[in-house]
């Protein structure tokens, strides 16, 4: 997957949330041809570019805050996800 791609993926799942400019210098040399969405979503969690991404002010495990935004972006729905 290229650079671009991968910068263009992650603004269309994380919005404001993500801050491009870090992770793009995070991703640069690196070799991610072969790497999924999932895989790349990992490292720059690893690396500690992604946090609080659902807004509430907490920085909950990943999982927790994927659930976060989900709800956020289903409105009332959101306690189908558990949040």
């Amino acid at each position: 997957m290229e650079l671009n791609e991968i910068i263009t993926q992650l603004k269309d799942k994380f919005g404001d949330k993500i801050d491009v400019t870090k992770v793009t210098e995070m991703l640069k040399g690196s070799d991610h041809s072969n790497m999924s969405l999932t895989d790349i979503i990992a490292k720059i969690k690893d690396g500690g570019l992604l946090g609080d991404l659902d807004g509430d002010g907490v920085k909950e495990g990943f999982v927790e805050e994927i659930k976060g935004k989900a709800s956020e972006m289903l409105g009332g729905l959101g306690h189908m996800f558990g949040k």
